[in-house]
């Protein structure tokens, strides 16, 4: 098969992946990071209204934080806090986490997920929970793999468009 001349081998990419810098996610970013955003929406089939002004502002003011690899960006993690106010603890919700399709499987979304858990230690939280949709195996046996235990739910979540 004639993948055209411009295309990178897979063992190209592997190197680049394996050597790609982990940077912290800037409001300067947001332009880049939309697309990504994008993807993860419609891979859970939803309709994205997110746009580079929102993440942008989402970063800025620290509603939402994260890391990203690669340029053009390959992959990201976006965090937001999470808390058990009745254990007096802070904790991390990895909120997103997305690795474009041509750099999967060659240890990416593990690299950011480690960023992220470090930087959470760094902010004072004590845990990081993550959530995956039904069915998504690779998520699941990725996130296991890095020591996160799967809880069952023990709870209904309501929610309210306001």
């Amino acid at each position: 098969m004639n993948r055209g001349p411009l295309r990178r081998t897979d063992e190209a990419v592997a190197g680049e992946i394996e050597t790609m810098k982990i940077f912290a996610i800037r409001p300067s970013d947001a332009d880049a990071l939309l697309p990504l955003v994008q993807s993860l929406a419609a891979h859970h089939d939803d309709v994205p209204a997110a746009t580079a002004h929102t993440l942008a502002r989402d970063l800025a003011d620290g509603w939402i934080w994260g890391f990203g690899a690669g340029d053009p960006m390959d992959g990201y993690v976006l965090l937001i806090p999470h808390a058990q106010a009745q254990q007096g603890v802070r904790g991390a919700d990895l909120h997103h986490v997305f690795v474009r399709p041509r750099a999967r499987r060659q240890g990416l979304a593990r690299r950011l997920i480690a960023a992220a858990e470090a930087d959470a230690r760094d902010r004072g939280c004590a845990y990081v929970v993550i959530g995956a949709h039904v069915g998504n195996e690779a998520a699941r046996d990725t996130y296991v793999a890095l020591d996160y235990a799967w809880t069952a739910p023990t709870f209904w979540r309501f929610r309210k468009r306001l």
